[in-house]
């Protein structure tokens, strides 16, 4: 094992190598690099910006949307966004089954797509990622089967993975041979999005254990479909929620529950630890490569933050027609707030990456008033720069080199599509 360690202010990658006299005191080091095992740790205890932080600005340089009028420009439910090359912007409206193109300001273009079987229609879309080139990839429900067009919306091939036919038959042989040790927690399967090399990154969904009592822990396989099509490749098995087990006969889930998430990288993927401040990441072909570690310890579980959770539960179950299936809106209160707590809150909700290759971690939110929408920063060596703030209620779709583009919901649940300028 060998390590270095970089000084702060952190200048670049300067070795702490100058020497002291008797008596003199070393700067606490910014971050340290660890290699074990040829696995690179990267564990930052301060941020590397200083007075050149990057900031998002306060209002949208675009805003895409309307409440009423134009339908080009009202959304049933906007599902993901990109901005292409050329400045365009894609956006996916999965009510409509049309991904919706305007220009860099915002003004309508055209739509691609449509409700059907037909080649390029789609049936129930829910994702769109760049893809190879200038094309685009769009993923249905569960990843049932990806579109790829080309920038100008022409069709260019439909692929059905193999990865949602192979689950659902080893999963019902389970059930034949009588194995009840695990449930999935949803139907099969996640698409996170393309590879570097054109390969799909994919998930099956959470597996709760059944069986046992104490505490259990769900598990996620990841798996990588080749572009081609044909089967794919499982990679790991990932920790997923925790479940108190053996006081009912469904396990009873933990509040704010660890949910599994990760992300494609320029030449790899990214798997937060949800359990610590800590970052996996991975090569193209599954290896893992680098951890990325925060001298942070996780925030914990408090009166005050159960308190807001629960009223939060409570104003929703307790609404005019809130009661479901034949249950008092008091018996459904009392089952969910059954659960137990976990000691800490999780740490990172979901990851992103910019094109420079720097690493956004969203921090999980407290759940109280004064929550934040924020974003730690991780350069493409590991190397913690800080922490971005960014407007409340948006949720990103991309992070580009100097914009962010996401999603936001206004009255009446209507949709919008905001890109803020980044300051750097």
């Amino acid at each position: 094992m060998r390590s270095r360690f970089i000084a702060v202010p952190v200048t670049g990658a300067a070795l702490l190598t100058i020497g002291c006299r008797s008596g003199d005191t070393l700067p606490a080091p910014a971050f340290s690099v660890t290699d074990s095992a040829g696995i690179e740790i990267v564990e930052s205890a301060a941020p590397a910006w200083g007075e050149d932080a990057w900031t998002v600005a306060d209002s949208p340089g675009v805003v895409i949307g309307r409440r009423e009028g134009d339908d080009r420009y009202l959304f049933g439910e906007v599902t993901g966004a990109v901005v292409l090359r050329d400045g365009r912007i894609a956006v996916l409206d999965a009510q409509a089954a049309l991904v919706r193109v305007y220009s860099a300001v915002g003004e309508h273009i055209e739509d691609w797509g449509g409700q059907g079987e037909g080649p390029g229609e789609f049936n129930l879309p829910r994702s769109i990622f760049p893809y190879r080139g200038d094309s685009i990839l769009v993923s249905e429900f569960v990843a049932r089967s990806f579109t790829i067009f080309d920038d100008q919306g022409r069709f260019g091939r439909r692929m059905v993975p193999e990865t949602r036919e192979s689950f659902i038959i080893a999963w019902r042989k389970r059930m034949e041979e009588g194995d009840r040790s695990v449930t999935p927690a949803e139907s099969c399967c996640n698409l996170w999005g393309p590879l570097a090399t054109g390969a799909f990154l994919i998930s099956h969904p959470e597996m709760i254990p059944n069986t046992g009592t104490g505490t259990g822990r769900g598990t996620i396989t990841v798996a990588i479909n080749p572009a081609s099509g044909g089967a794919a490749e499982t990679v790991a098995d990932f920790a997923g929620g925790f479940y108190q087990l053996g006081l009912q006969d469904w396990p009873t889930r933990f509040h704010f529950q660890p949910w599994f998430s990760m992300t494609p990288g320029l030449d790899g993927y990214f798997v937060p630890a949800r359990d610590s401040y800590s970052i996996d990441e991975y090569d193209n072909g599954g290896r893992l490569r680098r951890i990325i570690r925060l001298a942070r310890e996780p925030r914990p579980v408090t009166e005050e933050i159960k308190a807001t959770y629960e009223a939060g539960i409570r104003e929703r179950i307790m609404a005019p027609g809130a009661p479901v299936e034949g249950l008092s809106a008091e018996e459904i209160l009392a089952e969910m707030l059954a659960g137990p707590y976990p000691y800490h809150l999780p740490t990172f909700e979901r990851l992103l990456v910019d094109p420079e290759g720097n690493l956004w971690a969203r921090e999980f939110p407290y759940g109280t008033d004064d929550d934040t929408n924020e974003y730690f920063v991780f350069s493409a060596d590991g190397r913690h720069l800080g922490v971005v703030e960014l407007p409340a209620g948006l949720w990103v779709y991309r992070i580009g080199t100097d914009f962010v583009l996401g999603r936001v919901t206004g009255d009446l649940d209507v949709h919008y599509v905001h890109l803020y300028p980044i300051v750097k």
